[in-house]
C-alpha cells in the first residue's frame, strides 16, 4: 500500500471512528424524539422549543446574547431609560478573579462579549435573576402577540425560568430506564463520554491557562440530549425559579460539580451562569 493510500486509510478511518459513536446517539434521539412527539397534545410549537409534557416546552438552547439584544432594543424603544439600563448584563464579570484568563483577554470580553458579532449565539452570560424573569416576560407578551395561529383556537404563551423539578425531568428527557451512571448526565456514557462536554477537567484553574476564549461554546453545539436539548450539561450553569440555584454546570465546573441532581449556588451575576425558559401554552377563551 502506498503512503498515499495508507495515509487516506488513516484518515478515513479516523473519521469513522470518531462519528459512529455520535451516529449510534443520534439513532437514540431520532427514535426518542419520534415516539415521544406522537403522544404530544395539539397545541402549537413555541420558537425554539421542544415539547416536554402536557403544555409545557423548554427552550432547545440557553438564551443567546442575539436574543438578548433583541430585549434590549425592545427596553430601549418601549420602555423609561432607567428601566432600559438596569436590565443590561453585567459585562464586568468577565474581570471576576474566578476568570481564569490574563487581563488584556477579560478586558476584551468585559468590552464585547455581548455585542461582538462573532458571539450572536454563545449564552448571554452576567444577567441576574430579576433580569432573566423580566426576559421571560417580556419575551410571553412578543411571542404572544406574533404568534398567528391558523386554528379557529387562539393560545397564549407564557415564559417562565423551570422549576428544578421541571429542569431535571427535561434534562433526563423522561427517561427512568438509563444506568445509574447515565442518570448523571442524561446521556449513554457508554456512547457520549462527559469529556466533550463543555466543562472543566480541573478545579482552580490558573491565569492563562488554555481554556478556549472565550470559553463558552456555540448554543447549537451537538450532541442534544433525547429530547434534542442542547448543553444542558455545561457551555453555562441555567438559572432556575428558585432563585440562587443554577443547575447543569458550566465551563468553569468539573463533571462532578454539573450532574443533573447536583446544585450549584451563586449570589450574583457571573461569567459562567445563564438561562433558559419553559414555555406554558394556554388556550385563551372567548
Amino acid at each position: 500500500m502506498s503512503i498515499k493510500k495508507l495515509a487516506l486509510f488513516i484518515f478515513l478511518f479516523s473519521v469513522f471512528a470518531c462519528s459512529s459513536p455520535y451516529r449510534a446517539w443520534q439513532k437514540q434521539v431520532n427514535q426518542k424524539v419520534k415516539s415521544h412527539l406522537a403522544e404530544k397534545p395539539s397545541l402549537p410549537t413555541p420558537p425554539n422549543t421542544v415539547w416536554i409534557i402536557d403544555n409545557l416546552f423548554m427552550d432547545k438552547t440557553e438564551v443567546v446574547n442575539l436574543s438578548y439584544l433583541e430585549y434590549l432594543h425592545y427596553m430601549g424603544e418601549d420602555s423609561s431609560y432607567q428601566y432600559y439600563q438596569n436590565q443590561i448584563p453585567t459585562n464586568g464579570v468577565w474581570m471576576d478573579k474566578e476568570v481564569p484568563f490574563l487581563d488584556s483577554v477579560k478586558l476584551s470580553l468585559s468590552l464585547g462579549y455581548l455585542e461582538y458579532e462573532g458571539y450572536r449565539f454563545l449564552p448571554v452570560v452576567g444577567v441576574s435573576h430579576q433580569q432573566a424573569k423580566n426576559y421571560c416576560k417580556w419575551r410571553s407578551e412578543i411571542a404572544t402577540q406574533n404568534f398567528v395561529s391558523t386554528r379557529e383556537k387562539k393560545y397564549r404563551f407564557e415564559y417562565r425560568l423551570p422549576t428544578e423539578k421541571e429542569w431535571e425531568k427535561s434534562a433526563l428527557s423522561f427517561i427512568d430506564t438509563l444506568n445509574q451512571e447515565n442518570l448523571k448526565y442524561g446521556f449513554d456514557t457508554s456512547i457520549i463520554s462527559p469529556s466533550i462536554f463543555n466543562l472543566s477537567q480541573v478545579l482552580n484553574k490558573k491565569r492563562g491557562d488554555s481554556t478556549q476564549i472565550p470559553p463558552t461554546a456555540y448554543a447549537y453545539a451537538e450532541p442534544t440530549t433525547l429530547l434534542g436539548l442542547h448543553h444542558t450539561i455545561g457551555n453555562v450553569a441555567e438559572m432556575i425559579e428558585e432563585e440562587g440555584i443554577a443547575k447543569g454546570g458550566s465551563w468553569i465546573h468539573v463533571p462532578l460539580q454539573s450532574t443533573i441532581n447536583e446544585r450549584i449556588r451563586y449570589r450574583y451575576p457571573t461569567s459562567w451562569l445563564g438561562f433558559r425558559c419553559i414555555c406554558e401554552v394556554k388556550e385563551i377563551e372567548n
